[in-house]
């Protein structure tokens, strides 16, 4: 009896290790979501972490996740850079909402999305998992007002035989914000 429970209890301990955690605040502005077809950027996301290239890895996932949003027509990056390249605006900076919107105006569309990557590492210890913090926003262009603005958080709590990389849980948490700004604009 002793061991059936001692089992039991490992097991419970070694699925609560591989647990994942995640936190998500969304904010959505319905009063400032305007109707019919839109078309949109997302800007790269600025790097607040140590990794060299999070804010535009993060950037370019999200940017693919946004694809299937309906309603909305997504300027392809590259085209977008081209577009603002030679611009006084570092794209790698862009975190001040007039200078969102600027670029936006450049770039001829409705809505722009920019933001900053906060965390995109692995956790250090027995595990290696890895965690990524995402900030972003969504504005109308014209008006400059803020339409959605979400804080995410999600690490992989994988303890043995984890595959999960920083670009999965990456893909993870953007098709999850997605999704959330997807149910908040079907409404509408």
């Amino acid at each position: 009896m002793n061991t059936i429970f001692r089992c039991i209890m490992t097991a419970c301990l070694l699925i609560s290790l591989t647990a994942c955690s995640a936190s998500q605040q969304h904010f959505f502005n319905s009063a400032a979501m305007p109707d019919g077809e839109r078309t949109a950027a997302v800007l790269p996301l600025v790097n607040l972490t140590a990794h060299p290239n999070a804010g535009r890895i993060v950037s370019d996932i999200l940017s693919t996740e946004l694809y299937g949003l309906k309603g909305y027509a997504f300027l392809e990056t590259t085209a977008m850079i081209e577009s603002l390249k030679g611009g006084e605006e570092d794209l790698d900076y862009v975190m001040d909402k007039a200078v969102a919107r600027r670029a936006g105006k450049t770039l001829g569309v409705d809505t722009i999305f920019y933001g900053s990557v906060s965390e995109f590492r692995y956790k250090r210890g027995l595990d290696q998992s890895p965690v990524v913090g995402v900030n972003l926003r969504m504005m109308d262009v014209k008006t400059g007002e803020v339409i959605w603005a979400a804080s995410l958080t999600e690490s992989s709590g994988c303890f043995f035989g984890c595959d999960t990389s920083l670009n999965m849980l990456t893909q993870t948490l953007c098709r999850k914000a997605v999704q959330e700004l997807s149910s908040a604009t079907e409404g509408r």
